[in-house]
């Protein structure tokens, strides 16, 4: 959602009859961003409307040159670059309109995450070194690479924006719009700010700083706009490990480290050569860290080669231990960045400067990167009155073409005078050259010197300073509060909402530009504002098993906490009972969601029935709930009709588990055997084992002579007995 603290008079207008204006999403130093409607298409696209004020600075030669840029651009089709669909001007403001991508920029990404592990970093740059590749093979150099031109979109792809737009705005149009250096000054290549020709590696040089920001959470220079462009041509980027190390965070591989330092070398004479160079040494790193390398001194030499390694021992723990370096490169300090005094004057007669392809120093100077290079040196000249034709105050970005119309080498040589112009031509003609006017005519000149000095101090007070303001530190503050804070400093200000776990709703949690942050009057700022923590549906886990409950849980992107069992009559075992949060509720993401898990049903004791009735076990094990199944076996010991034996006979069951009942039929009955005329000794074996007890007796007690022979049994054979039962033999 976003919010703005005014009304923008183009919503809702439509440019060429064509592209109604929906929404303003952002505002830049050249143009501001809308998602608008073609109406002839039916398809939502991105429309960039430049600034009244750039089109005023530099005329119909802006037209042109945008109309010629944003063709070029249009002719660059690759996967990893926003399309440019049409161009145009509407009411005489140039615009250009892309394609739409829903989703944000890496700039918002590196807010919220930064800094990333190598794997992550070096996954964000690769498309855009691809991008680069396609552009720089199509003789396209980008000119402003920095994270706010990397779009994300909602499904993962990356691509970026605004091709051939940094040249269509030139140094001046953007020094009259905006009081700055072309391009964004925290990744500005060195060789831009001291006005020489800016080529593919220029571009390196930004995606190298892009990098370290990923890397590292941080820009590797900070501070006001003049010291950050001073730093990038005088000192040397930080291995990003060096920085990492210094915030307590864990080190990047050398070969990352080595990257990152070949990309921002000072001297584009000892970057990769463009986009294709880069990309190719952006796969090999990636590859290498997926493969777990940490550290590979050869991998390191490719991406750093050793010729370029000179007055630094980098391979020796230089960029890596936080030692202080000293780099031999040149350094092509332009007029610029040397000081606010030299912001609003003419060319100076006699120095280095207004010679024609004069520098404002040597090539071959060399300095300590934490010096700053001495000032030309003073030829002891001073304006004495003003030019026939005021000269308009200089920004820094101006300061070249600015001698390049006014110095002397406008005439040819052969016709300079070695005598300052002041000396030839009389200031002001129709003051009389008498002894009686000379006071006068010398009042006159210091009070017109005085006035100048005035006019030109003022008008660079305000090109350089007065026109700018500190941005007020919103952080913590509500909506309402900040819109206040805005407005009272003459500012205004958008808000974007953005999910939060440490910052409450409403509040606000970082802009753009960061407060302290100098931006011109009237400027907007971008404010994220916490949505408070992302909170997902709860989803209705009851009845689902525990594994498909937990899988659900998961997708809701919630967590599982305590999982603990109970008894469930209605509830098959293994199935949640419940969950501690209710289904359909809102619940704050990565939540622990305790589960409640049933058993079954709550087991019942069972009760020991052995040596009682049978059916009095049956009928009580029944209605306990169990299933009593039974047999019978004969038993001479239980009584007929009651339980022998029980299975199981105690513990815990389960309603409906099965229980054995083992009843007693009486004791076996056996018939007993013949055994007749056998001898006594053979008939006790016989009936013995048929399971009777043997009683001996004689037929005549008194009998003489015995023939040891059964003569009958008692009971009788055949007769059915019990077992155990006592059978008499009777002998003869």
């Amino acid at each position: 959602m976003t919010r703005n603290g005014t009304t923008d008079p183009l919503v809702g207008h439509v440019l060429d009859d064509r592209y109604e204006i929906l929404q303003r999403l952002a505002r830049g130093g050249m143009a501001t961003v809308y998602r608008a409607q073609d109406l002839r298409l039916g398809r939502i696209v991105a429309v960039k409307v430049m600034h009244d004020d750039l089109d005023e600075a530099q005329g119909t030669d802006f037209a042109r040159k945008f109309d010629r840029e944003a063709r070029a651009a249009a002719a660059l089709t690759d996967s990893h670059v926003v399309g440019v669909f049409d161009q145009g001007i509407d009411d005489g403001r140039p615009y250009i309109v892309m394609e739409f991508i829903e989703g944000c920029t890496l700039r918002n990404l590196i807010t919220r995450e930064a800094p990333f592990d190598p794997e992550r970093a070096l996954s964000l740059i690769e498309p855009i070194a691809a991008a680069l590749a396609a552009a720089h093979e199509s003789g396209l150099v980008h000119r402003d690479v920095k994270p706010e031109n990397v779009l994300i979109g909602n499904k993962g792809q990356i691509k970026v924006a605004d091709f051939g737009l940094a040249r269509a705005a030139s140094a001046k149009t953007i020094t009259v719009a905006k009081g700055n250096v072309i391009g964004t000054v925290s990744y500005l290549p060195p060789e831009i700010v001291a006005q020489t020709h800016a080529d593919a590696r220029s571009d390196i040089y930004s995606t190298g700083i892009v990098l370290y920001e990923l890397l590292t959470g941080e820009k590797p220079y900070t501070g006001e706009n003049l010291q950050v462009a001073y730093a990038h041509v005088n000192k040397s980027v930080p291995a990003p490990s060096q920085t990492l190390r210094r915030n307590g965070h864990a080190p990047v591989p050398d070969y990352v480290d080595a990257l990152v330092l070949a990309c921002t070398r000072r001297d584009p004479d000892r970057r990769p050569a463009d986009g294709h160079e880069l990309l190719t040494k952006v796969r090999r790193a990636r590859a290498a860290v997926a493969s777990g390398v940490t550290n590979d001194e050869s991998l390191s030499a490719v991406m750093y080669p050793a010729g370029w390694r000179e007055g630094r021992n980098w391979s020796s723990g230089d960029a890596r231990s936080g030692a202080t370096r000293i780099d031999t490169e040149p350094i092509r300090l332009s007029a610029r960045i040397r000081g606010r005094d030299r912001l609003t004057a003419s060319a100076v007669p006699g120095s280095s400067r207004t010679r024609a392809g004069a520098t404002a120093a040597p090539a071959a100077t060399r300095v300590r990167a934490d010096q700053e290079p001495a000032r030309p040196p003073s030829n002891g000249w001073h304006p004495v009155g003003a030019p026939s034709r005021p000269s308009a105050p200089v920004s820094p970005v101006d300061y070249s073409d600015h001698l390049s119309q006014t110095g002397p080498h406008q005439l040819p040589r052969h016709q300079r005078s070695p005598m300052p112009r002041s000396q030839r031509t009389p200031l002001f003609p129709e003051i009389v050259n008498d002894p009686v006017h000379r006071r006068r005519r010398g009042i006159v000149a210091t009070l017109l010197v005085l006035i100048l000095a005035t006019v030109i101090g003022v008008s660079s007070w305000w090109v350089t300073s007065g026109r700018f303001i500190e941005t007020p530190d919103m952080v913590g503050m509500s909506q309402d509060a900040a819109i206040s804070a805005a407005q009272q400093a003459g500012l205004t200000v958008s808000f974007e909402q953005a999910f939060s776990d440490d910052v409450e709703a409403g509040v606000v949690i970082s802009t753009d530009p960061t407060a302290g942050t100098k931006i011109e009057r009237k400027s907007q700022i971008d404010a994220v504002v916490s949505a408070g923590p992302q909170t997902y549906a709860m989803p209705n886990v009851a009845g689902l098993t525990q594994e498909a409950a937990t899988q659900a849980l998961i997708d809701a992107h919630l967590a599982v906490g305590a999982v603990t069992q109970e008894y469930s009559d209605t509830v098959a075992a293994g199935d949640v009972i419940s969950a501690s949060a209710e289904a359909g509720t809102q619940v704050v993401h990565d939540t622990a969601i305790d589960l409640v898990v049933s058993m079954g049903p709550s087991p019942i004791k069972v009760k020991d029935y052995t040596g009682k009735s049978a059916d009095e076990a049956k009928s009580a094990l029944e209605r306990a709930g169990f299933t009593v199944t039974t047999e019978e076996q004969p038993s001479s010991e239980v009584e007929v009709g009651h339980v022998i034996s029980q299975d199981p006979a105690s513990g815990q069951l389960q309603a409906g588990s099965e229980v054995h009942l083992v009843v007693s039929s009486g004791a076996e009955e056996v018939a007993v055997p013949d055994v007749r005329a056998r001898t006594a000794d053979d008939a006790r074996s016989i009936l013995e084992a048929a399971g009777f007890e043997v009683e001996e007796k004689y037929v005549d007690e008194d009998a003489s002579v015995r023939l040891n022979r059964v003569q009958k049994t008692d009971p009788v054979r055949n007769t059915k007995l019990a077992k155990g039962s006592t059978v008499t033999i009777y002998i003869i």
